[in-house]
Order: C-alpha cells, then sequence, then structure tokens
C-alpha cells in the first residue's frame, strides 16, 4: 500500500482497521439459524450496537452467550489473532477473569463462513456472557483504580510469552503510529482545539517517538477501556471480567496502560491527574517501568486521548448523517484536554 504521506498512511490505516467500509448485517434469523447448525444453539437473539462486528445476546435457557460475526471486510486472520491469544490466556492464565470462548459441535473456537458480500469470509464465535458492571458505569475508589491497574499489568505478563504471524497489525488506534496523524487536524475547525492538539503532538514527537524503538514492546490488549472491563464493587479483587480483544497487537507496553488512562483524565476537573494515577500506581505495583518509560508515558495518555478526539472528528465528516451524534461524543474529550493543559504534569517518582 502506498503510505508515502501521512494523510494516504492514515486511509491505509483506516481501512485496515474496518473504519472505512460499509456495514452489512445478517438477519437475526440468519444468525439463530448459524448457531443451531454449528453450535447446537437456540433461544432469544437481542443485538448489540457496536463498531465493527455484528454483536449479539443470546439466551438460551438458563445459559447466556455472546456472540460475534466479523465484518464482511476484515481478514479472517485478524479474527483468528483475538481467538488465539484469548485461547493463550485461558491456558496460560486461567486465573484471569478472561471472557472464555465456546466450542463448536465440531470442536472448533470460531466458525469460518463463505464470503456472500465482501472480500472475506465471515467469521462466527461465540462466547460466555459475562456478567458484572462496566467500569465506565462505577464510580471507582482508589483502591479500586488500583485494582484495575494491578489487572492490566497482569493481562500484559500473561501475553508476553503469546505471539502471532499477524499482531504487528496496522491498528488506527496503535499510538505508535500518532506521530502520523497530523493531517487529522485538518477536520478540527476550532483554534483552540487545534492549539491543544498541536501541544500534544509537538510533545510526543519530542518525547516518545525517539524512544520507539527501544519502549519495551510485547502483544497487549490494546483497549482495556471502562467499556472493556467489567467489575464487581463486593469483590475484594473487583475486576469480574476483561472483554473485547479486538484490537490486540503488538505494540508497546506504556501504550496498552495509556488507553486506560485516557480514559480517566480530566474526569475531575480539580485534579485532572488524580484517577489515571491510582491506575498507574496498581499497574507499578506489578510491574516496574523504567524511568524513561514513565516520563513518555505522561505524554502517551495525553496522546491517546487525543486520537480518540480527532479520529471521532475525521468520522464525522465521513459520516455526515452521524456528525451531531460524533462530535457530541468528542466534546467531553476535547474538554478533558484543556483540564490537562491547565494542570502541571505529575513527577514520577524515580524507577531503574
Amino acid at each position: 500500500m502506498d503510505v508515502s504521506t501521512d494523510s494516504a498512511f492514515i486511509d491505509a490505516v483506516a481501512a485496515e482497521s474496518g473504519l472505512l467500509a460499509a456495514q452489512s448485517q445478517l438477519t437475526d434469523s440468519t444468525v439463530v439459524e448459524l448457531l443451531g447448525q454449528f453450535y447446537g444453539l437456540q433461544g432469544t437473539l437481542v443485538r448489540i450496537p457496536t463498531e465493527k462486528d455484528e454483536t449479539f445476546r443470546l439466551r438460551d435457557g438458563e445459559e447466556a452467550y455472546l456472540v460475534k460475526v466479523s465484518p464482511p471486510d476484515e481478514d479472517p486472520v485478524i479474527v483468528e489473532l483475538q481467538t488465539t491469544c484469548m485461547e493463550h490466556l485461558e491456558r496460560t492464565a486461567p486465573e484471569l477473569p478472561v471472557q472464555r470462548l465456546v466450542r463448536s459441535r465440531s470442536g472448533d473456537p470460531q466458525v469460518l463462513l463463505p464470503a456472500t458480500d465482501g472480500p472475506f469470509s465471515r467469521v462466527l464465535r461465540v462466547m460466555r456472557f459475562m456478567p458484572g458492571n462496566l467500569l465506565a458505569e462505577h464510580s471507582a475508589s482508589a483502591g479500586q483504580l488500583q485494582s484495575v491497574g494491578s489487572s492490566l499489568a497482569h493481562l500484559g505478563l500473561a501475553l508476553q510469552s503469546f505471539a502471532h504471524p499477524r499482531a504487528d497489525r496496522m491498528l488506527l488506534w496503535d499510538l505508535k503510529h500518532f506521530h502520523r496523524m497530523r493531517p487529522l487536524l485538518d477536520f478540527v475547525d476550532e483554534n483552540s482545539k487545534r492549539v491543544l492538539a498541536e501541544q500534544v503532538f509537538d510533545q510526543f514527537d519530542a518525547r516518545v517517538v525517539p524512544l520507539l524503538d527501544i519502549l519495551t514492546t510485547q502483544v497487549v490488549h490494546g483497549d482495556f477501556s471502562p467499556f472493556n472491563v467489567l467489575v464487581d464493587p463486593l469483590k475484594p479483587d473487583y475486576v469480574a471480567g476483561i472483554i473485547d480483544f479486538g484490537d490486540v497487537v503488538r505494540t508497546p507496553v506504556i501504550f496498552d496502560l495509556s488507553v486506560t488512562m485516557a480514559n480517566l483524565l480530566g474526569a475531575d476537573p480539580e485534579n485532572p491527574w488524580e484517577q489515571a494515577l491510582h491506575v498507574l500506581d496498581g499497574f507499578l505495583s506489578i510491574r516496574p517501568l523504567p524511568a524513561r518509560e514513565l516520563e513518555a508515558l505522561i505524554v502517551s495518555a495525553k496522546a491517546r486521548l487525543l486520537l480518540r478526539a480527532l479520529i471521532t472528528q475525521w468520522r464525522a465528516s465521513q459520516l455526515p448523517q452521524r456528525r451531531d451524534y460524533l462530535l457530541s461524543h468528542s466534546k467531553p474529550d476535547w474538554e478533558r484536554l484543556a483540564f490537562i493543559a491547565a494542570t502541571p504534569a505529575p513527577n514520577f517518582p524515580s524507577t531503574p
């Protein structure tokens, strides 16, 4: 693919990330038929709105399942990357509360559906539906946020030994490409927002890009956000479930941590770093990071928050029918970035 310019690079990575193709849906009755044929399951199916996969909740008697069908423009090998990652965790770290795959009647973790409306065959997978509340819907204490950070660290340690031929795939959300995302500023109308964004890009170029080749790197979850972490306040471990491995990728470890921290940055305007730092404390209690990586993390966490705002602005231009909805969702991110910009960055203790 031609990625000689950053704009061309963004288009190429967005296409590989599945953000440009038109969606094509199977009927609910077709999905029910496929579940009966390949899994021997039946029951009530409820569609769950998601960005790429067709996702459903299936109730079969007393059992509940999550059903996913990959989009017709996603290479099945990418789905296999996600599937084998989950299988690896089930084998090597069964104590982690990771969503479990249900095998088909033939014993396979996924079923390939022949292509009919796209370049690739689609992949059908069934998983156990995990109970719990989304972290995004719970006001967590400092100790609970530390549990979130330690859970992420344990997950990362369990993935250190995992490898896959497509783990180095191109993903728009992967911060190792962030420095090439400046063309997305063309979709930002307000000067104050552009100034904020330019500052973060300049900081990333100065403090993170020179380290890209030496940062600790491995396969990571990629989207350990409050919307993919299930919690139970009544359990001492707090984190009750880790879901959605759709953004699994090989990248620097601090970029995985940046996702979680970015979702908490600026949540409290009076102390914009506080909640994110609780997560960091929990992470470091399990997996210490070198001083240079902690310093880079200060910038990469802000970069992840900015990237979400920029991608949302860009998608609003691509989907005019959803423009108002998308821009309303990016508004809090810009506000949080402003809170962060007005607050001194934290000083981390010196580590090896």
